[in-house]
């Protein structure tokens, strides 16, 4: 069936514009329910902060979703509920939220809500760095060190390692300064331990500063 062009043009822009103000009405009443939501938060009213994360997660709000499943996860506000936490952040994930990617990998680390399978952990760590978000970068590192779950790969552990502590991650700077410490995919390094000891520390990890005064006193 073919229609004129210029019916077609006029169609759908006049389409475009009826969705554009929809869907910035939409994102308006979402923003709006989000804010309202952590307001109730802060104030101490768990419960009815899900009831705005939720109404602005079904309108789409990917952190209202987020806090939605960190919600279900504690047992904040709603009653707790692992499988719908996870499908919560497989949703942010999927939508490029790196905390979302980093909550679901750490569930299928400790088999909340699904099986444990390391394999798919460290698929979602993996997104999760990718994203920038470093402790997903540290723990990924911790799997790679391990080699469970991955390949066995000092090399990238250290790499890992590296991108999570620059990015303000004690945990990945301690495991860093533990790698030079033990000659760990590296040359054994007591300075390159010591330096990232004392970042670790700067970074609030007490265990980290005990490391640090014990290498100092030798």
């Amino acid at each position: 069936m073919k229609i004129s062009v210029k019916s077609a043009t006029v169609f759908l822009v006049c389409m475009s514009v009826g969705v554009l103000a929809a869907d910035n009405s939409s994102k308006m009443f979402a923003e709006r329910d989000y804010d309202h939501a952590q307001k109730a938060y802060e104030a101490g009213y768990p419960a009815k902060a899900v009831k705005y994360y939720k109404q602005a997660c079904d309108a789409g709000h990917i952190k209202a979703c987020y806090e939605l499943g960190r919600a279900y996860y504690n047992g904040d506000g709603v009653e707790r509920d692992n499988a719908k936490a996870n499908e919560l952040f497989k949703k942010t994930c999927d939508a490029n939220e790196p905390d979302g990617c980093l909550n679901l990998g750490y569930s299928y680390e400790e088999g909340e809500g699904v099986k444990v399978n390391l394999a798919k952990a460290n698929e979602f760590y993996k997104k999760g760095c990718d994203l920038g978000e470093p402790l997903s970068c540290n723990n990924l590192g911790y799997w790679h060190e391990r080699g469970e779950g991955v390949k066995q790969d000092y090399k990238k552990a250290l790499e890992l390692y590296k991108i999570a502590c620059g990015g303000g991650e004690s945990f990945g700077c301690y495991n860093l300064a533990e790698l030079y410490k033990n000659a760990k995919g590296v040359q054994k390094d007591t300075k390159k331990a010591l330096e990232y000891y004392e970042k670790a520390c700067e970074l609030g990890d007490n265990d980290a500063c005990d490391e640090a005064s014990a290498l100092n006193e030798k």
